[in-house]
């Protein structure tokens, strides 16, 4: 199990820092070269991000952006198939509309997909017809239909057949300016998924309907004192306040602007559209350039009034603005690259829609056309946030694919004479912890001595961790303290009490039990002035480092104490809950108590923590269970017949935790070092619980020997082993509750 806390984490995943968006730039910059990728042949994971970038570039019907755009779309759906199978629906619809999104109109041909193409559209029509999206469901089917048999032919025109009658119905369902929006709805969200000419034809003429009922409603009260019902009043005040924007939009999604004047032309909807919008459209309709595509974009976004933006939150359908900005962002792009506000709309666009690796290609030009510590921070930014978006996705080798792309950022960086917040010192120190998280030691080291240039507290300190994983003590000790000084530390008294009890554990690993005493009482008294500021995920952090030096003094009561109110400083952020809980029951694995334990394992369960957090609790109060002999509740095999032994890690470790595999099974399952880490750790204890007590300290030394230095699995070793540890002497009168 990763921890959720490790010394450098909290400096090394930064939030957002700067963005892209807020520069405007020149419009002058130069093209982005073609020829990086080549436009014929397929295209693999690690020619992604520079495939896309080349694609967004290419002219419109060109016979260059059609063999780019077939590329990139058969590898968009074999990784938005690959993320349905493995029971990740959220990243597969993620990934399934980025690739639909980078089609123009009538671009989507039946032999654009790829192989797995149809595999993806079965998923995600299968998917949207679960969610009751009657809109995105018929686009997907529609699409699909081509690449189907005879047989499958028909069972697809049954289900479009059912859709049409639910639609037919709906006309008399609900009075006239309802129907027309329940219509409209339909017809923008297949619009959103199907790019042709007919679904772009249905929702205008719909969204024209929805306003002009809407119209003809406020007309009747207005001339003739009709009465409506108050349904029907909040519809119509609906169409006139965003039915305009939203005929805008549904024809930007075509970068036609001239067509979007049109249909507000064809509604009677010019008094609904803001003056600011109007205007932009005209001008990007006479004469479009990247410049003023952008004031499209700028004008596509809601007014800045709270109170406007609570209105239009009722009824404005808000996925359709996302895609509308983001086709305008990309044709900004096209015109002109270099760009700033145009590359960083269009890489966050990537980010939301299931190609975050392929964010930092976009970028370079800009940053190379305005290579000022702004700009170059806020791309860094995002290229952290890629990173980070991947990781969560648990896609690490897409974080690596990102770091990659990012090089020519890196070196922009590098060359700099003013300081970039975050630095290209930082990004390596974030690839180096992913590396380390994954057990691959040698490049995470590498990765931070690079980064260990900018003398990041953090990053030093993590370096820290890797040296004394090599046995590396004095070197560890010294970057250590070096640590201590540096203003990320000064600023997170949860870091700075990690690297004191980190110098405290060496000490005691060297046998020098006064110098692990005074590291110790170091971080026991910052840790309890600080345990009461700063918010409350800050506070938890604080208290589980706390809970964790209280434990080397062996305090073991007011270790629990802390440990409980770290749980109730942050009991709705299911992070801060998480690594509490996970600290909670490793302890009690360690101490032998069954109780805390169970209850540690109950409370996750009703937190509706992420199930791959929950299955790790579980295995540790089965092992406990075990270990001492006691009859098992339920709790925990409920938790591991509810995951299914599909291949992934998770599934694998549930089997093991239900009895399913052998602890030898898991050893041979385990794919990455960290895998191998965990699993054996677990045939240690497995040793362990049978007796086997010398094989079990052998095998659990040789956790130690492995790359997952940052997992749970080998804190608990080291807990279990004691790990040369001196005793430290009594508590230091601390003041705490």
């Amino acid at each position: 199990m990763r921890r959720s806390l490790v010394v450098g984490t909290a400096s090394l995943l930064l939030a957002l820092s700067g963005s892209l968006l807020g520069c405007a730039g020149s419009g002058e910059g130069a093209r982005s070269p073609y020829g990086a990728t080549a436009p014929d042949v397929a295209v693999s994971d690690d020619a992604f991000a520079g495939a896309v970038r080349d694609l967004l570039s290419s002219a419109p019907g060109s016979k260059e952006r059609s063999q780019r755009l077939a590329g990139v779309e058969a590898r968009q759906m074999a990784r938005a198939a690959a993320r349905f199978r493995n029971h990740t629906p959220n990243r597969g619809v993620a990934a399934l509309t980025g690739g639909l999104y980078l089609a123009r109109t009538g671009e989507l041909t039946k032999d654009i997909f790829g192989q797995k193409g149809k595999e993806a559209l079965a998923f995600g029509a299968k998917e949207y017809a679960t969610r009751g999206d009657e809109g995105r469901a018929q686009a997907l089917y529609n699409l699909l239909f081509p690449l189907s048999s005879d047989q499958e032919k028909k069972d697809i025109q049954s289900h479009l057949d059912a859709l049409n009658a639910w639609i037919r119905d709906g006309k008399q369902k609900y009075g006239p300016v309802r129907n027309a929006h329940e219509l409209q709805s339909i017809a923008t969200a297949r619009r959103l998924l199907e790019p042709n000419d007919a679904a772009l034809q249905d929702a205008s003429n719909r969204t024209v309907q929805w306003v002009q009922a809407g119209l003809a409603l406020r007309n009747s009260l207005r001339d003739k004192r009709i009465p409506s019902t108050r349904e029907e009043g909040i519809e119509a005040f609906g169409a006139l306040q965003t039915g305009g924007r939203t005929l805008a939009a549904i024809h930007l999604l075509a970068c036609d602007a001239q067509g979007a004047l049109a249909a507000i032309d064809r509604a009677g909807a010019r008094e609904l559209v803001r003056p600011d919008l109007l205007l932009a459209l005209e001008r990007a309709g006479e004469r479009p350039d990247s410049l003023r595509w952008l004031d499209v974009l700028r004008a596509l976004r809601p007014p800045s009034s709270r109170d406007s933006q609570e209105e239009e939150a009722m009824f404005e359908d808000h996925e359709l603005f996302r895609a509308a900005s983001w086709a305008v962002s990309i044709e900004a792009y096209r015109l002109d690259p270099s760009l700033p506000e145009a590359a960083g709309a269009v890489a966050a666009g990537l980010q939301e829609y299931g190609m975050a690796e392929a964010s930092p290609a976009v970028l370079v030009a800009a940053a190379k056309a305005h290579p000022d510590a702004r700009t170059i921070g806020g791309a860094l930014s995002i290229v952290m946030h890629a990173m980070e978006l991947e990781v969560s996705g648990e896609d690490v080798a897409a974080a690596r694919r990102a770091f990659k792309a990012s090089g020519p950022l890196l070196a922009l960086a590098d060359q700099s004479k003013a300081r970039t917040e975050p630095s290209s010192g930082q990004v390596r120190g974030l690839m180096g912890e992913l590396e380390l998280r994954e057990g691959r030691v040698a490049e995470a080291r590498e990765l931070l001595k690079a980064a260990s240039q900018d003398r990041s507290g953090g990053v030093l300190a993590t370096l820290a961790r890797i040296e004394r994983f090599d046995g590396q003590l004095p070197a560890a000790s010294a970057h250590l303290k070096e640590s201590l000084a540096a203003p990320d530390v000064a600023r997170d008294p949860a870091l700075k009490g990690e690297i004191q009890l980190m110098l405290g554990d060496i000490a005691a690993e060297q046998g020098n039990s006064a110098a692990a005493r005074a590291s110790y009482t170091d971080a026991l008294k910052e840790l309890a002035r600080a345990r009461t500021r700063g918010e409350p995920e800050e506070r938890a952090r604080v208290e589980r480092v706390l809970a964790r030096v209280l434990d080397r003094f062996g305090a073991g009561q007011p270790a629990s104490k802390a440990l409980e109110r770290a749980y109730d400083n942050a009991p709705r952020d299911k992070q801060q809950v998480s690594a509490t809980l996970g600290q909670m029951v490793g302890r009690a694995l360690v101490h032998s108590d069954l109780p805390k334990a169970r209850d540690g394992l109950r409370r996750a369960i009703q937190a509706d923590l992420e199930q791959e957090d929950i299955v790790y609790l579980a295995l540790w109060v089965r092992l406990l269970e075990r270990q001492l002999k006691v009859q098992p509740d339920g709790t925990e095999e409920k938790v591991f017949s509810s995951i299914l032994d599909d291949g992934r890690w998770i599934g694998r470790l549930a089997a093991f935790g239900g009895g399913r595999i052998k602890a030898d099974e898991l050893i041979a399952s385990a794919k990455t070092p960290a895998q191998k880490t965990e699993a054996l750790f677990y045939a240690a204890m497995d040793r362990r619980i049978t007796g086997d007590q010398r094989g079990a300290e052998a095998t659990l030394r040789q956790v130690l020997k492995t790359g997952g230095i940052d997992l749970m699995e080998v804190a608990l070793t080291r807990d279990l082993l004691n790990s040369g540890r001196v005793s430290v002497g009594p508590l230091p009168e601390v003041a705490l509750p």
